[in-house]
């Protein structure tokens, strides 16, 4: 099986079979900085594969869930490991074949949806926009201290509309809307269907969430600033107290997308768990970004800045190409295959 050049000897495991991945039309215009890394996306399908002790493999349990929590466990704990082109890449796929997947389901279950009279197709300007986000977060990723840091406390608070641009959610921001967004899926499941325990969550402060079955392995080591920031305790208490309105304000946005916007009524007992899986991927990946940047605004952690400015410009593309996904209705979903062998 081929291995990617941006894929070191550790991330190499011994797979007895080869999974191959057949990608399907998606949107990718000139870039220089998300780069296909094909023989990286097989070698975690091989892994994933094996990891699944004879179960049949879903592409939607491996793209929108393992996929994103691999990237950011490098990102997150095995830094340098692997380009950053090839994990913008990878969420670019996650991103835009969830939207496309949460899209199908969405008319299935309700052929009368707004979301089905709604169709704008990605464009290179909305993409250049969202490289420009990347990139600047790129370039952070590789900054001085000064630099390093400063980013890392703007990241939390939203940056303000410019020159007839939207405003865009900071991580605080970012991080309440997906607390709300997934308490709200939890607390209505679709008739006749119910959510696993292994879904649970507890959101408790600001930045305060802990899961039945956490994924991202670094969460563990920011536990300090978790219950730091949560709890209001110095020498976070300050930064708190500037943050927890922002949350406060945006977890209702969240709950109100699936409360009077979209609605989760007639999805599969399969849909809506694979919805709370990305869902919690997700929220877990903010949660994280955050809790970094925080831990470097206020500790002066240069290398804690860095690495959560690759993340954020990684939940970028992510976040980009879901929305491009899920609006774009130009031809019926179809997402990538597997091929064992």
């Amino acid at each position: 099986m081929a291995i990617s050049s941006a894929t070191t000897a550790a991330d190499r495991d011994e797979l007895e079979t080869p999974m191959t991945v057949t990608l399907t039309d998606h949107p990718l215009f000139d870039t220089s900085i998300v780069t296909p890394d094909q023989p990286l996306l097989e070698q975690l399908a091989s892994s994933h594969l094996a990891s699944l002790a004879g179960a049949t493999p879903e592409i939607e349990r491996f793209l929108f869930g393992t996929v994103p929590v691999e990237v950011f466990d490098r990102i997150f704990t095995r830094p340098g490991t692997t380009a950053p082109g090839s994990l913008l890449w990878l969420l670019h796929l996650s991103g835009y074949f969830g939207g496309q997947w949460l899209r199908g389901e969405l008319v299935a279950a309700q052929p009368e949806a707004l979301i089905a009279q709604v169709s704008v197709a990605p464009t290179p300007e909305g993409f250049a926009t969202t490289l420009e986000r990347t990139r600047v977060a790129l370039d952070v990723s590789g900054a001085d201290d000064a630099t390093a840091l400063g980013y890392a406390r703007s990241s939390l608070f939203d940056e303000p509309a410019v020159g007839g641009a939207e405003a865009v959610p900071g991580l605080t921001d970012s991080f309440g809307y997906n607390l709300g967004y997934m308490v709200e899926i939890l607390a209505a499941p679709p008739a006749g269907v119910s959510a696993g325990a292994d879904y649970a969550i507890d959101g408790d402060g600001l930045f305060g969430c802990t899961y039945a079955t956490p994924r991202l392995a670094v969460l563990s080591s920011l536990d300090d600033v978790r219950i730091a920031m949560s709890g209001g305790h110095e020498p976070y208490a300050s930064l708190a107290a500037e943050l927890l309105p922002l949350q406060e304000a945006a977890v209702p946005r969240g709950r109100s997308v699936w409360s009077s916007g979209l609605s989760v009524q007639g999805f599969s007992q399969r849909a809506y768990d694979q919805l709370l899986d990305v869902s919690s991927s997700f929220l877990e990946t903010v949660q994280a970004t955050a809790l970094t940047m925080s831990r470097a605004a206020v500790e002066g952690d240069g290398d804690s800045a860095r690495t959560g400015a690759l993340a954020n410009a990684a939940m970028v593309v992510w976040l980009a190409a879901y929305r491009d996904g899920l609006l774009d209705g130009e031809h019926g979903v179809a997402l990538p295959l597997f091929t064992v062998g």
